[in-house]
């Protein structure tokens, strides 16, 4: 089942439960695809799934297989032509045998402008923007960014980063003048533009409005408009440089929002009133109360059967800030652990980008560009100071470089800067698996069934994952037959 994160909304309604079962009762195994599964609405999924994580495929992986197809088909092709195919397939397997199959034909372009259309990620997207300096290629990053344009995702990043990138007056002027008559387009296009940042129920459009879509290119050709000035630093360097405080207060606030929500809706069950009455005219006044008297804004909190989390909620909003106590810890974004929590800070963490492994028992970061926002926010849900190790930086990278790594293949030493594709190698193999495939393994011809039977080696010495066990309808005793039968 192909795109399961696509599972929403009124239409697809009683669709997961519908996944969840099937997945219980087939005898088979079922497959299930899917972009993002760290949503809410995918926690009995998780649980029930055995999750695996797909990467990019490492470029000298492909180099080999795309020379064994090479030698099967009988077909020579130049090297740089093949390191050119390998460059920008960017770890897509399929593209690269599609390239490969139009270089043997002699319909490939080679030349160092050509790219193969792909989803631009955050900073990719921004790279794109300012680097060139030229409106057509500006507009063209946008219809490729992965980026959510409905949303205020990249007008916020832009607005955070735009006085690291511009340092001249004139400049950020402009570049600013340019984003509001964006954050105008968008406005004129509908209801629902802000709104689908926000978590249930929050994030449902307006039925008084019609959203007009047909003003979404008025609002790219403003953002890319953005981008025709000559840079005062780097994009990297900004991205690196920003606090991005915009996107602190947007978390904050709609979690605060969904929060007060819950609250509300148990206020005015208890005191039988709307909503929105309990919204206006009790709960400032029970937060008042547990600014006044802490036992006793419990004491009526647990009157009105509030939750524990409802409490603790407002004994927050009692209070102006968060008092982080202790001394501060240094964690590792890539795998930490943290004491035991409620469901509802698990949730908080989930939403500022954490996620848990639950084989490894650990929380990890999601992105590691954002570890300033992460920091802060997971200070204030466990209410002690955190630090998360930063990358390395450019020195340390240089450093790391030199570091003899092994042949996955033919267990020779190998050193790094001698590899031809560490600027585009995935770091998530190189650090993790001290793994590389030295130059002389590349020119045997034999190096991909080599590859293949050391893999078929580790995959044996690997225990082996439990099955899941279909339980059978149980069937009716039958009598056993007696004598006078």
């Amino acid at each position: 089942m192909d795109e399961v994160d696509g599972v929403f909304g009124r239409e697809d309604r009683g669709g997961l439960v519908a996944i969840l079962n099937a997945i219980k009762d087939s005898p088979i195994p079922i497959v299930l695809t899917a972009n993002d599964v760290e949503d809410e609405r995918f926690d009995d999924l998780r649980k029930t799934c055995l999750l695996i994580e797909l990467f990019e495929v490492r470029p000298r992986l492909l180099l080999m297989l795309i020379q064994r197809i090479m030698t099967a088909e009988g077909v020579n092709m130049d090297a740089k032509t093949i390191e050119a195919i390998v460059r920008i397939s960017h770890g897509d397997l399929r593209s690269t045998i599609n390239d490969a199959q139009a270089a043997a034909a002699g319909v490939f372009d080679t030349s160092p402008t050509a790219r193969r259309t792909q989803l631009l990620d955050e900073e990719s997207t921004l790279r794109e923007l300012f680097e060139p300096r030229e409106f057509s290629k500006a507009r063209s990053a946008l219809n490729q960014t992965e980026v959510p344009l409905y949303k205020d995702n990249l007008l916020l990043l832009l607005h955070d980063i735009l006085p690291y990138v511009y340092t001249s007056p004139r400049k950020l002027a402009f570049a600013y003048d340019s984003l509001s008559r964006a954050d105008i387009a968008y406005g004129r296009i509908g209801a629902s533009r802000s709104r689908g940042m926000a978590p249930p129920p929050f994030n449902l459009p307006r039925r008084d409005a019609v959203p007009q879509w047909n003003l979404l290119p008025v609002a790219l050709n403003e953002l890319a408009s953005i981008g025709v000035q000559e840079t005062d630093s780097e994009v990297e360097d900004a991205l690196k440089a920003s606090t991005r405080p915009s996107q602190k207060t947007v978390e904050r606030y709609l979690y605060r929002l969904w929060t007060i929500d819950r609250v509300c809706g148990r206020i005015a069950r208890a005191c039988h009133v709307s909503k929105r009455s309990a919204r206006r005219d009790v709960l400032p006044f029970l937060i008042g109360l547990f600014r006044a008297d802490e036992t006793s804004g419990i004491e009526a909190a647990a009157a009105m059967e509030l939750e524990e989390r409802d409490i603790e909620f407002l004994n927050s909003e009692a209070k102006s800030a968060v008092t982080l106590t202790g001394r501060v810890e240094t964690l590792d974004p890539n795998g930490f652990k943290l004491p035991f929590m409620g469901k509802d800070k698990f949730v908080q963490l989930m939403r500022v980008g954490i996620k848990y492994d639950s084989s490894a028992r650990a929380f990890s970061v999601r992105r590691m560009d954002n570890l300033d926002s992460v920091e802060g926010s997971l200070s204030q849900i466990i209410g002690k100071p955190v630090k998360f190790v930063r990358p390395a930086t450019t020195e340390q990278k240089e450093v790391k470089l030199g570091i003899i790594k092994t042949c996955y293949v033919d267990a020779k030493e190998i050193p790094c800067d001698s590899c031809e594709f560490v600027e585009s190698c995935p770091t998530h193999f190189l650090q993790d698996l001290k793994y590389c495939i030295c130059t002389e393994t590349l020119s045997d011809a034999q190096a991909y069934s080599r590859y293949v039977a050391k893999n078929q080696e580790f995959l044996q010495q690997m225990p082996p994952l439990k099955k899941a066990v279909v339980k059978k309808p149980k069937l009716a005793k039958r009598k056993k037959p007696s004598a006078h039968d």
